[in-house]
């Protein structure tokens, strides 16, 4: 297990601070500034090599694991297609078909087939011919490769339109943002990166970094935003007409490329991102909040300490959140705009509406989906009323808040070490992010998630610090 990336003892507050933002990049297991100028990526203190996926880098604690399961996926897709080629050349047998269907059939294999070439072509030649992973990385960590290929066709390849889903993203995030300068910006979960591209255009003074860990998605946005064109088909299985079964599609930045000095990449992992904190004027969470972390609470916690005070978070998407995901933190508008100030930002402007969501050039299919879209402002301090709501204290509920000590807690004694050691360990300036770091030290199980272990120590709170209880 990791420690957590987002650091507080080094230069908290940089308000001043001019350095670009890959500076404020940070070894996630030991805390310590990485060079990313450097030929060769590696923690001058711990000694962890970082490798680059082409040429960005892969800022992971496991970074050879991630380049692994990025090997696998390639090899699962591999065999995936091979196992439909194989089923429709067997149903190519049947005396019965028509020569329309042996026309379609014939077509849908040429499709995957070349479509699986394009997006060997993107990947591939960015990753090292040997791989020998230290440490794992779930598979669920990384996108299903063809799942996400659709936003590579929307942001790059599909023509420009005035109410397109492209042109209504950004018009979205722009109308919340307000006349404000986005300033130094982070994008969590960029995918594609077509609206902080839009942004960056928008605003050629600011400056711009993006994570994502979706290597096709990443990489193809890298090349396509420094300049080259790429080719990728679209294939269908389903096509209510012969002509909507395959197309290929030419993926150009309409603009040009990018300014490499405002505009950086970054594989790392969004929710808990190695940066040094309060250095953002800007975070933008599109179409993350609900897929990307464990706990929603968790990532509000992590934008409130890398945004500067007065720094702001802009969100776009659905609250369609993984059926994996408990009931009780599928949050709804409402609790996201309470735990947003009760965290400590000031909620607004903000708005909702059905908009297209992938609805394909080729065939005509995709969805509306209901999106929202906001601005939260990251205030000096809580706000005052919101101890008044009720509930439980904002220490318990987010892991950026130093834990109050409590009186006999010096006498208390537990049979459980969990529960003794969590009490030890409040000294009104620690929060639950620094005991369960405390806590996932000395269990030792790497398997075992952050959020995982935050859930543990805030139950061992609920059980014994007298500020959790109802009448408290």
């Amino acid at each position: 297990m990791s420690r957590e990336p987002v650091q507080k003892h080094a230069r908290a507050g940089l308000q001043g601070d001019s350095r670009s933002l890959p500076d404020a990049v940070r070894c996630p297991r030991c805390s310590t500034g990485i060079d990313l100028g450097a030929q060769t990526l590696r923690c001058r203190k711990c000694g962890q090599f970082y490798p680059r996926l082409g040429t960005i880098p892969i800022i992971l604690p496991e970074p050879l694991a991630y380049l692994a399961s990025c090997k696998g996926q390639m090899d699962r897709l591999a065999e995936q297609v091979e196992r439909t080629v194989l089923d429709v050349r067997e149903q190519l047998q049947a005396a019965d078909l028509l020569p329309l269907t042996r026309e379609r059939c014939q077509t849908t294999i040429e499709g995957i087939a070349g479509q699986l070439a394009d997006v060997r072509t993107i990947l591939e030649p960015l990753l090292p011919e040997a791989i020998r992973p230290e440490g794992s990385l779930q598979s669920e960590q990384l996108p299903a490769t063809l799942d996400y290929l659709p936003y590579l066709y929307r942001d790059w390849g599909w023509p420009a339109e005035a109410q397109g889903e492209n042109e209504h993203a950004l018009s979205t995030v722009e109308e919340v943002l307000g006349d404000g300068h986005p300033g130094r910006t982070l994008v969590m979960g960029a995918g594609a990166c077509r609206l902080a591209y839009d942004l960056h255009h928008r605003h050629p003074d600011a400056e711009f970094m993006v994570l994502d860990l979706d290597p096709v998605l990443f990489s193809a946005a890298h090349a396509v935003t420094h300049g080259q064109s790429l080719s990728i088909r679209e294939a269908n299985l389903e096509m209510g007409d012969l002509g909507q079964s395959a197309r290929e599609w030419l993926l150009v930045a309409p603009q040009g490329p990018v300014d490499d000095a405002r505009f950086h990449f970054l594989v790392a992992d969004a929710v808990d991102p190695p940066l040094d904190p309060g250095l953002f004027d800007t975070v933008l969470t599109p179409w993350f909040i609900d897929q990307g972390p464990e706990d929603v609470r968790d990532l509000i916690s992590t934008l409130h300490l890398i945004l500067k005070p007065g720094g702001r978070w802009v969100n776009l998407g659905p609250l369609k959140y993984d059926l994996d995901v408990p009931i009780s933190r599928r949050f709804t508008r409402e609790e996201l705009f309470d735990l947003a100030e009760r965290a400590g930002f000031r909620v607004g402007p903000w708005k909702s509406e059905a908009v297209p969501y992938l609805v394909s050039k080729l065939n005509g299919r995709g969805k509306m989906e209901w999106v929202l879209a906001f601005c939260a402002t990251k205030l000096d301090a809580p706000q005052e009323e919101s101890e008044s709501r009720g509930g439980p204290p904002a220490w318990l509920v987010f892991r950026h808040l130093p834990i109050p000590t409590f009186d006999g807690q010096g006498l208390f004694w537990s049979e459980a070490s969990t529960i003794r050691m969590v009490v030890s360990s409040i000294d009104g300036r620690r929060t639950l992010d620094d005991i369960a770091l405390l806590v996932a030290e000395r269990a030792g199980q790497p398997d075992i998630s952050m959020s995982q272990v935050r859930t543990a120590v805030r139950q061992c709170l609920q059980q014994v610090h007298p500020g959790c209880r109802p009448e408290g």
